[in-house]
């Protein structure tokens, strides 16, 4: 392998591994916030989306389970580019709850459906979504592209369950995770690259960053 191969492959491994981390992470918390208050996400008192309180409800049922750098929770946009995401999208506090992990990591909470009716895919997470959180693995740095160093996973009535697995039906693998499009385009109203997650977690790869082709139900490298 040549110098530029190596350092990539470095790159894509520790990403897998920060990745699949913060999904367990995530997943332990949830798992105790229900065992805890004895109630899924339709009991926690949230609304809809467009109730800017409704993210921060659900950005803190988690924060007692994180461990956490800065808490840019119901704080003003300012605030939140200096401590937790720079990126101009995603720091403003009406649509986010944001906090950032001593690892360096930045979690963003937003809840889309007081009822959990999110009906994505053909299994009982997809069936009973309840929000998203989008994981910048890197912070403030840059690329701030889905895929390469963000990633969402849904949450569901069930537990914290990544976008794009085979059992999508609307936001698929196929259609949002494809490099000919150009990363973070606008494809259907959606960035490319949101269902790069489930890849990364159930393949252990970044192989959709180098080639075409790739899909759940065949080839899984480029090579």
């Amino acid at each position: 392998m040549t110098l530029p191969a190596i350092i990539g492959s470095y790159k894509e491994k520790a990403a897998t591994t920060q990745l699949k981390k913060t999904y367990s992470i995530l997943s332990q918390a949830f798992n105790q916030i229900v065992s805890e208050t004895g109630a899924d996400p339709r009991g926690w008192g949230m609304g809809d989306m467009n109730d800017a309180n409704t993210h921060i409800i659900m950005a803190n049922q988690f924060v007692p389970y994180l461990n956490i750098m800065y808490n840019c929770v119901g704080k003003d946009q300012e605030y939140t580019k200096k401590h937790c995401i720079a990126n101009p999208d995603y720091s403003d506090p009406t649509y986010r709850a944001i906090v950032r992990l001593i690892d360096g990591t930045t979690l963003s909470f937003r809840n889309w459906f007081a009822t959990c009716s999110g009906k994505y895919g053909n299994n009982k997470y997809l069936q009973n979504v309840c929000g998203a959180i989008t994981v910048d693995i890197n912070g403030q740095k840059n690329p701030n592209l889905y895929g390469n160093d963000m990633f969402i996973f849904y949450m569901t009535t069930y537990g914290i369950y990544p976008i794009g697995t085979e059992y999508e039906t609307r936001l698929t693998f196929s259609d949002y995770c494809d490099k000919t499009k150009g990363w973070g385009t606008l494809y259907n109203s959606f960035n490319n690259g949101i269902s790069c997650t489930a890849w990364v977690i159930y393949n252990e790869n970044m192989e959709y960053l180098k080639c075409t082709g790739l899909n759940w139900g065949g080839k899984k490298k480029c090579r």
